[in-house]
């Protein structure tokens, strides 16, 4: 189980904190197959969609899988995952609080939202079960903060 430094005096987490980093990353113009394919080779329900120069610019989530291609009948290995990406797609800086991120994602309706670089590339991902993971102990930490 990943451990957090929750004792960081007055600094407060951010994205960098919690971020999984190195994301897999598809390009928009992969089959649909494609991604399945990535997604089951490193047991993960989403990827960061990309453009040719590595900039992001969707999610692609299983989700997005089941309602806009099989429910619809569409085929996996001609769609592409241009055609059926998640956007717009909300991102955050590694710098970002990690309360602005999470309220970023309760008010999005995100559950995945990728960490930048300055060139808009994706260096982390923050998804709600990265954060569900902390939950434990911060609870922890707060009960001992009241002591």
């Amino acid at each position: 189980m990943r451990e957090y430094n929750l004792n960081r005096g007055n600094q407060l987490l951010t994205a960098q904190d919690i971020m999984v980093p190195n994301p897999i990353t598809i390009n928009y113009r992969a089959s649909v197959y494609e991604g399945i394919k990535l997604m089951e080779k490193h047991n993960i329900a989403s990827l960061i969609v990309v453009d040719d120069t590595g900039r992001v610019l969707g999610i692609l989530t299983a989700k997005d899988i089941v309602l806009r291609v099989i429910a619809k009948g569409l085929d996996m290995h001609t769609t592409r995952v241009g055609d059926i990406v998640s956007r717009p797609v909300s991102v955050v800086e590694p710098t970002a609080p990690l309360k602005s991120v999470v309220n970023l994602m309760i008010g999005t309706g995100h559950g995945h939202i990728p960490v930048i670089d300055e060139n808009g590339k994706p260096i982390g991902i923050v998804t709600v079960d990265d954060v569900l993971k902390m939950v434990p102990e911060l609870l922890e930490y707060a009960e001992l903060a009241k002591r």
